[in-house]
C-alpha cells in the first residue's frame, strides 16, 4: 500500500474509532443524564435541526461498531482499556479533531481545486493578463447578490469567537452560506490572478468548519427552554434575592446571561439544607441537567478537598454567606472538581443547569466546548485550514496558537489542533499533489557565524521594508475612503483593486498575479545560477522577459518587482478582494532576500547562496508584516522541506530583527508610540492578516 493510501486508511481508522467511542459514551451519557426526548432535543437545539439525524446516525453507528469489536476478545480488551483512559472527554476530543480535520481537509480540496479550474481558464484567455478584472466583476456580482459586501460579514474568525464566547450575539440566520459564499469569493479572487493570497480564506473556512460541526455537536447537549424548565418549589425571598445577586456580581455565570436575565434566573434558585458530615459534592461526580448544580452559601460552614495520593486533602473552606460553589458544573458540563463537606449544618440556594440554560445562558452544550474552552474548536478549524492550504500542518498549528489565540489553552486543546491538521493534511496529501511548495535544492548556512551580521542587515532591511508597507495600506485605505465617499457603491470597488494588478503585470509579464507558489520558486530558480554574462545587478530589462528564464534577475528587478508586489497587494487588500497577506509577504521577503544574495555574489567574504537569503527574507516578512514569528520559522522550515536544520539560527535572528525593527523601533522613533502602545499594535497586526 502506498504512503497517501496508508495515510487515508488511518484518518479513517480514527474517524471509525472515534464513532465507535463518541457513541458508547453518548448512550452512557443519556441514561446518566436523563436527557429529554428526541422531540424536545430538536426543539431545543441552537444548530440546524436537520443535523440531527446525521448526528444520531454516528452515536448509532459507533455503538453498533463498538460491539463488533467485542467479537475479538484482545480487540474488545484494547476498546475497554482506550474508553476507560480517555474519560469522558475522549471521545469529545477524538470525534471532533478527526471530523474537522476531514471536513476541512475535505472543504480545503474543493477550494483549491475552484482556484486551480479558474487558474486553467485563465490561460485560455487571448489575454490572460485581465483575469484579475474579470474576476473582479465576477466579485461585484456575488457582493450584489448578498446586498453588498456587509452581506458576506460575520464569518471571520474573529466573530465566529463571539459567537462561541459566554453571553455572545448569535450568528447570523444565513451564516452557513455567508460562508460558502466567502470561500467562492476567495477562490475567484485568487483563481483569477488578484495580488493576495490563500492562508486567511483556508484558515477562515476550517473555523467556520469547526464552528459548523458545534452546532451540530450541541444536539448532545441540548439547551434547554423555559417550557421545559419550572421552579421545583416557591421562588426566594428578597433577602435570598439580594444574597444571590451579591454572590454572582462580577461571575462568569453572570457574563453568560444575556441582557439582564439574571433577574429571571433568580426565581428558579430553591433551598438546600445539608446536615454536619454529609457531602455536598464529591470529587469525580458527573451532575445531570436537573440536579442542583450551582450553589450560593446562606449560612454554614463547608471543608473543600481534593484527591493527595489515596487521601483528601482539605484546600479550602466557605466560611461566609454568599460565597459561589459549583458554577463549573453549569458553565462547563464539567464533573466535579473537589469534594465539599459540611463542617456544621448548612443551608444553600441551589440552581440546575436546565434553568439555567432556560434563561439564556450559555453552557458547554450550547457549542460543544471542548475541554471547557469555547475557542479551541475555533483554533483547531484554523489549525485544519493552514495545514490543508499550506500542506504545512506543524506551521498551521502554531499558526492557531499566534493568530486565533485561544483563551485559556491547555494540553487537551493542543492535542485538538495537533489531530485535526494531522488529519486534514493527509486528506489533502491524498488528493492533491504532495511534496515541499518550494523547490529548493541549496537552502543552506555555509559563512559561518560572522555572516550573522549579514542576516541582521537583512532583519534590519525587511523590518523597514514592512513599516513601509503597513503605511502604504494605511493610505490605500484612506484612498478607498475617499473613493466611497464620492457616492461610488462599495460592490465596484474590487474592480479598482483588480485594475492595479492588471496595469502593474503589464509591467512586469503578470508576475504579481496570484499563482501558488509559482512566482516564489520562479525567484528561487533564477537565483539558483549565477547572473549571465549579459546580466547586471543594475538592469531592469528581465522584468519583461517571459517567465522561467534562468540567471537574469539582478538585484535591481527584485526589487522593483518586491516595490510593484507592495502595491498591488495592498490595494488589492483594501478594496474588498477576498484573501489574505501572508502569500504576498512571502513573495515580498523572496525578492527581497533574493536582491540581497544578488549583491553579495562574489564577494569575498564567506557565504551563503542567494536562495538561503530568499527563504530567510520570505519568514522575516512574513513574521514583520503579520506578527507571527514562530509560525514564520516552521513554515520555512516546512515549505523548504526542512532542506537544512542548521539554517534555523540565520531564519530566527533575521526574524526577530524584522520583527523588532518593524513593530518596535520605527513606530517609536517615527510615530512617537511608547513600548506599551507598540505591543498594542503588535497584537492587532496578527489579526488584520484578512482573517
Amino acid at each position: 500500500m502506498g504512503r497517501k493510501g496508508a495515510s487515508l486508511l488511518a484518518v479513517l481508522a480514527a474517524g471509525g474509532w472515534s464513532f465507535a467511542h463518541f457513541g458508547a459514551v453518548s448512550v452512557q451519557r443519556t441514561q446518566r443524564e436523563r436527557k429529554p426526548s428526541a422531540s424536545k432535543q430538536f426543539k431545543a437545539s441552537p444548530g440546524p435541526t436537520s443535523a440531527l439525524l446525521p448526528v444520531g446516525l454516528v452515536a448509532i453507528a459507533g455503538t453498533a461498531t463498538r460491539s463488533s469489536f467485542r467479537r475479538w476478545s484482545p480487540v474488545a480488551r484494547a476498546a475497554n482499556a482506550s474508553f476507560k483512559l480517555f474519560g469522558p472527554e475522549g471521545p469529545t476530543v477524538l470525534l471532533s479533531s478527526t471530523l474537522i480535520g476531514l471536513s476541512t481537509g475535505c472543504a480545503v480540496v474543493v477550494f483549491e481545486g475552484i482556484i486551480t479550474t479558474m487558474e486553467e481558464l485563465r490561460e485560455e484567455l487571448p489575454l490572460p493578463v485581465i483575469a484579475p478584472l474579470l474576476g473582479a466583476l465576477v466579485l461585484a456580482g456575488i457582493f450584489t447578490a448578498f446586498g453588498g459586501k456587509e452581506g458576506l460579514a460575520g464569518t471571520d474568525i474573529k466573530s465566529l469567537k463571539s459567537y462561541a464566547a459566554a453571553g455572545g450575539p448569535e450568528p447570523p440566520e444565513n451564516w452557513p452560506l455567508r460562508a460558502a459564499g466567502n470561500a467562492l469569493s476567495a477562490a475567484i479572487t485568487l483563481g483569477s490572478g488578484n495580488s493576495l493570497g490563500p492562508e486567511a480564506p483556508a484558515a477562515t473556512l476550517g473555523a467556520n468548519v469547526a464552528f459548523g460541526l458545534g452546532q451540530v455537536f450541541s444536539i448532545f447537549g441540548t439547551q434547554a427552554t423555559l417550557d421545559e424548565a419550572a421552579p421545583k418549589g416557591p421562588p426566594p425571598s428578597k433577602e435570598d434575592c439580594e444574597l444571590i445577586e451579591r454572590a454572582l456580581s462580577g461571575s462568569k455565570v453572570v457574563a453568560s446571561l444575556p441582557g439582564k436575565d439574571l433577574d429571571k434566573l433568580l426565581t428558579f434558585f430553591q433551598e438546600v439544607r445539608i446536615k454536619a458530615g454529609d457531602n455536598l459534592m464529591k470529587h469525580g461526580d458527573q451532575v445531570a441537567d436537573d440536579e442542583p448544580g450551582l450553589f450560593v452559601t446562606k449560612t454554614g460552614e463547608l471543608d473543600v478537598y481534593f484527591p493527595d495520593g489515596g487521601q483528601e486533602k482539605k484546600v479550602f473552606a466557605y466560611e461566609e454567606s454568599g460565597q459561589v460553589v459549583g458554577e463549573l458544573a453549569v458553565l462547563f458540563r464539567a464533573p466535579r472538581a473537589a469534594t465539599v463537606k459540611a463542617r456544621t449544618d448548612a443551608v444553600l440556594l441551589s440552581v440546575d443547569r436546565c434553568s439555567f440554560e432556560a434563561c439564556g445562558g450559555r453552557s458547554e452544550g450550547s457549542m460543544a466546548r471542548i475541554n471547557q474552552n469555547p475557542d479551541a474548536l475555533l483554533a483547531s478549524g484554523a489549525a485544519a485550514g493552514v495545514a490543508a492550504g499550506f500542506n504545512a500542518p506543524i506551521a498551521g498549528i502554531f499558526f492557531a496558537s499566534e493568530v486565533v489565540r485561544p483563551g485559556d489553552d491547555n494540553s487537551l486543546d493542543l492535542t485538538t489542533r495537533l489531530l485535526a491538521a494531522a488529519v486534514s493534511a493527509a486528506v489533502v496529501q491524498s488528493f492533491l499533489p504532495g511534496g515541499p511548495a518550494i523547490k529548493t535544492t541549496n537552502f543552506s548556512w555555509d559563512g559561518g557565524n560572522g555572516e550573522l551580521f549579514l542576516f541582521i542587515i537583512l532583519g534590519v532591511l525587511t523590518g523597514m521594508i514592512a513599516y513601509g508597507y503597513k503605511k502604504i495600506v494605511a493610505s490605500s485605505r484612506d484612498i478607498i475612503t475617499w473613493v466611497t465617499d464620492q457616492g461610488v457603491p462599495n460592490i465596484w470597488l474590487p474592480i479598482a483593486g483588480a485594475l492595479v494588478t492588471v496595469l502593474i503585470s503589464l509591467l512586469t509579464c503578470a508576475r504579481v498575479q496570484f499563482d501558488g507558489f509559482g512566482a516564489v520558486n520562479e525567484v528561487l530558480r533564477d537565483a539558483s545560477e549565477p547572473l549571465g554574462e549579459a546580466a547586471s545587478n543594475l538592469s531592469l530589462a528581465p522584468l519583461i522577459e517571459n517567465r522561467g528564464s534562468i540567471g537574469l534577475f539582478g538585484a535591481a528587478p527584485l526589487l522593483a518587482l518586491m516595490v510593484l508586489k507592495i502595491f498591488s497587494t495592498a490595494f488589492s487588500s483594501v478594496s474588498g478582494l477576498v484573501g489574505g497577506t501572508f502569500a504576498p509577504s512571502i513573495y515580498i521577503g523572496a525578492c527581497l532576500g533574493g536582491a540581497l544574495g544578488r549583491m553579495i555574489e562574489g564577494a569575498a567574504i564567506a557565504h551563503s547562496a542567494a536562495t538561503t537569503y530568499i527563504v530567510v527574507g520570505m519568514a522575516s516578512m512574513l513574521a514583520a508584516n503579520c506578527s507571527v514569528p514562530i509560525t514564520s520559522v516552521v513554515l520555512a522550515m516546512e515549505l523548504a522541506g526542512g532542506a537544512s536544520y542548521e539554517a534555523t539560527l540565520p531564519l530566527i535572528t533575521g526574524i526577530g530583527v524584522a520583527l523588532y525593527v518593524s513593530a518596535v523601533l520605527l513606530p517609536a522613533l517615527l510615530d512617537g508610540l511608547d513600548r506599551d502602545a507598540a505591543l498594542q499594535r503588535l497584537g492587532e497586526a496578527a489579526e488584520d492578516t484578512g482573517l
